[in-house]
């Protein structure tokens, strides 16, 4: 595993959040954690992102402690684009991609050239290389989130940790960052743990899904096998029609009604 939590508890002063979460990933998988609000989803994602450390338990990365590890280490093995995500109004789409060189560069050292080939294909494989001079800005809701991951290709991760990726955009945009992570877990190999709010987005998107309410994991495993009606009543309080999604080969839901 390449990535694992081991009975973690997680909160913020005397407030508890995040009890007994176990969970292990392995190389090339999409993992996506999902659950109603306040339930810990981002708290989670924190911890395995080295920002939080736990009150209990352990995280590891790659069979060492994560938070025994060396921060320029654990940057050039794991990506991280949170929820709300800032920058200077006029920062040019190249140069918020070249932050992404930053851990791998030496004290005081600059960019050489290898540093601007990666920016360059990081560019290119986010078909943002036409973008390359524009502020930020200027870009769509859609195109500033694939600069974004762009700027997190750069650092040539092993592991990426997406939160809400497809927040705040619509529904053409969303299909196209979420193939747009499919395609880099297929053709790089990158390992990818997203918190998602849309069920099917998760269903579709995910080899794993693990389902968490009030700080605990109450299933995991492939989406046929965590996305069921009786899921759906407990964790979220809805009853759903359940389809098959044929021509992506997963769980559809249509939810009808809240209950509780």
């Amino acid at each position: 595993m390449v990535l694992r939590a081991e009975h973690v508890y997680l909160g913020y002063g005397n407030k508890s959040v995040v009890e007994d979460f176990n969970l292990n990933v392995g190389k090339g998988e999409i993992v996506s954690i999902i659950g109603p609000n306040g339930s810990g989803k981002t708290t989670i994602l924190k911890s395995l992102a080295r920002y939080l450390k736990p009150q209990q338990g352990k995280v590891y990365l790659e069979g060492q402690d994560i938070f025994q590890l060396n921060t320029r280490y654990v940057a050039r093995r794991i990506a991280v684009l949170p929820q709300v995500k800032s920058a200077a109004g006029d920062l040019k789409v190249k140069d918020l991609i070249e932050y992404g060189r930053y851990p791998h560069l030496k004290f005081g050292r600059r960019m050489n050239e290898e540093d601007q080939r990666i920016v360059d294909w990081a560019l290119e494989r986010t078909g943002l290389s036409g973008l390359r001079n524009r502020p930020l800005v200027t870009l769509s809701g859609g195109e500033r989130q694939r600069a974004w991951i762009a700027m997190a290709l750069a650092q040539q991760p092993e592991i990426m940790l997406l939160d809400e990726p497809t927040a705040f955009l619509d529904i053409s945009y969303q299909l196209e960052v979420l193939e747009l992570v499919k395609e880099l877990n297929e053709t790089l190999g990158l390992t990818i743990v997203m918190v998602l709010h849309d069920l099917n987005h998760a269903a579709r998107y995910s080899h794993r899904i693990v389902a968490v309410k009030d700080g605990e994991v109450r299933s995991a495993g492939e989406p046929q096998k965590v996305l069921t009606g009786d899921l759906l009543k407990t964790i979220f309080r809805i009853e759903a029609d359940m389809l098959e999604d044929k021509t992506n080969a997963c769980p559809h839901i249509i939810p009808q009604r809240v209950i509780g």
